[in-house]
């Protein structure tokens, strides 16, 4: 693993624990049981492709995760929208 970063709001229910690792990136956060008790583990993986957008398209993967988990969702009711996409750049000449 190379680095981790981790992300938390106010309340310690809302934290993500992002690990990046050297193909790829891991997830994990905490969520209460269905007993209300105990606390479940959870962990996803992001693979970073061996393709040329590879790196990207797992950058790209893993803030659409970071952005669902706090509840920020695309809506056509929205004015706004948050939208994480990869843009080509144009070439002059």
């Amino acid at each position: 693993m190379k680095e981790e970063i981790a992300i938390e709001k106010v309340s310690e229910t809302w934290k993500v624990l992002v690990k990046k690792a050297d193909n790829g990136f891991l997830l994990e956060w905490i969520s209460d049981a269905d007993d209300g008790e105990s606390k479940v583990l959870h962990q996803k993986v992001i693979e970073e492709k061996n393709t040329e957008d590879g790196e990207l398209e797992a950058m790209k993967d893993l803030l659409w995760e970071v952005k669902e988990y706090f509840g920020v969702y695309y809506s056509k009711h929205n004015n706004k929208n948050l939208n994480i996409e990869i843009e080509e750049n144009k070439q002059d000449g």
